[in-house]
């Protein structure tokens, strides 16, 4: 009897470490015309008329099909982009440095995935002087719900102005008893790319995560609602 549940134990094992059980957690890439591709989270297309040409599609998702960690990328990969996606320049980067898929959750339709040597900003470092217009949208963290303001002039000098103004406070614990309030912002200046990042509210205070997470004065919540 011994041996016997020595045997199903030993099977049961074998069977929790089979290659077929291994889980990877793929960065969200995308390899495709020599060129290696993040998927970005911030990046935003200004307009979807600045998504130009076809310049390649995806042969392989490898999230799908590939259990071992060790597997090679290879030209036309892609982590979690199914084959057959298309991939399609943006205008004002002929270089190919960042590239757009269709993406219906995404704000204008596209997710943008650039090369690490992309010359992109974000919304902390880029000059806020040039910022023309700010969206707000309700989020899920995962995409946007609702559009529920556009800000313009005065309105964006403001809600950057609070944004900055805010207390950095890294030993705050956000309650998590429920899931927060999610507002994704996104600003844009005249170029090709626009800039998204979110504001939170737990119930008790907004905040934002800059360097570090960032209490964020009651007055953001006139540009939220």
């Amino acid at each position: 009897m011994k041996k016997l549940l020595f045997i199903i134990l030993f099977l049961v094992l074998l069977t929790a470490c089979s290659p077929s059980h291994v889980v990877i957690d793929w960065v969200d890439f995308l390899q495709i015309n020599g060129k290696h591709y993040t998927g970005s989270q911030q990046l935003v297309i200004s307009k979807q008329t600045l998504v130009k040409d076809k310049i390649g599609e995806v042969r392989f998702e490898v999230n799908e099909h590939v259990k071992n960690p060790k597997y090679k990328i290879n030209e036309g990969d892609a982590a979690y982009l199914s084959k057959g996606t298309d991939v399609y320049s943006i205008e004002g980067y002929p270089d190919h440095s960042i590239v757009a898929v269709e993406d219906k959750t995404k704000i204008h339709g596209y997710k943008l995935y650039s090369t690490d040597n992309a010359e992109t900003l974000d919304v902390k470092s880029m000059d806020k002087d040039k910022v023309q217009r700010i969206e707000v949208y309700m989020s899920d963290g995962i995409k946007p719900i609702k559009q529920i303001k556009s800000l313009t002039g005065e309105e964006v000098k403001e809600f950057i102005e609070i944004l900055e103004a805010g207390t950095v406070n890294s030993a705050y614990l956000p309650d998590t008893s429920k899931d927060p309030q999610m507002f994704d912002f996104v600003c844009y200046t005249a170029a090709p790319i626009a800039f998204r990042d979110t504001v939170f509210f737990d119930g008790k205070v907004y905040y934002w995560y800059s360097s570090e997470l960032t209490i964020i004065d009651d007055g953001i919540v006139n540009y939220l609602k």
